[in-house]
């Protein structure tokens, strides 16, 4: 049986794009920024903890019944707050000296965080390089469709118009299926910015050699 087969596409529709405004003063950026940190060793490898900044803000503050310890700041999210919950994050979401290469680790890292906090967190993980697309479609939809955004690390990938996303992590907030190519695009958090991203290029063009893992929290 293949993958269309036992997978099949599922209604993207109603999926609401996850909001992760920040404000500071007349500036909005959509989540966070690495190169925010003060420390500039913290800003180059400073991705993985951005991604668990911005998922668990965006836990307490949307979820503040079950998650609000997660970022002790009230109202619309900040840049000010943000920077000092980054920097917090950043304790327990260490990157080695090549950045935060495991799904796993960065995934134990954030249950850390979560703990110290009180919460205790459940990680959703797809670390399987072989799955097709549908796959990964539908382990991202479910997430999106309980309103949760979901990480995503790209290490290495052939592709030139993908080189800014690789060896990163960043956040997916909204998932769609465009009818006037018939591809996937995933919209995520990357430096500060919203960006569209070719799905079906990225995830359909690897090498065996490529990894792409996706990780979310309930």
């Amino acid at each position: 049986m293949s993958g269309l087969e036992k997978f099949t596409v599922p209604s993207l529709d109603h999926l609401q794009e996850i909001q992760l405004y920040i404000y500071d003063e007349d500036k909005i950026s959509y989540g966070g920024n690495q190169y925010w940190f003060p420390k500039k060793f913290h800003q180059l490898s400073g991705c993985g903890p951005i991604a668990a900044a911005n998922i668990t803000a965006y836990l307490a503050i949307n979820f503040d019944d079950k998650y609000m310890p997660l970022y002790p700041y009230k109202g619309n999210i900040n840049k000010k707050e943000f920077l000092l919950h980054m920097i917090e994050v950043r304790k327990y979401v260490v990157p080695g000296w090549r950045g935060l290469t495991s799904v796993h680790k960065f995934a134990d890292n954030t249950l850390a965080y979560a703990s110290e906090k009180g919460i205790s967190l459940v990680p959703h993980i797809l670390e399987d390089d072989t799955v097709n697309i549908m796959e990964a479609v539908q382990f991202i939809s479910q997430a999106l469709e309980q309103r949760l955004p979901v990480a995503i690390l790209v290490l290495t990938h052939p592709i030139k118009e993908l080189k800014e996303y690789v060896w990163h992590w960043m956040t997916i907030t909204h998932l769609k299926l465009n009818p006037a190519d018939n591809k996937f695009y995933i919209t995520t958090s990357s430096y500060g910015e919203r960006r569209e991203v070719n799905f079906d290029l990225l995830w359909n063009n690897r090498r065996k050699k490529d990894h792409i893992k996706l990780a979310y929290f309930t």
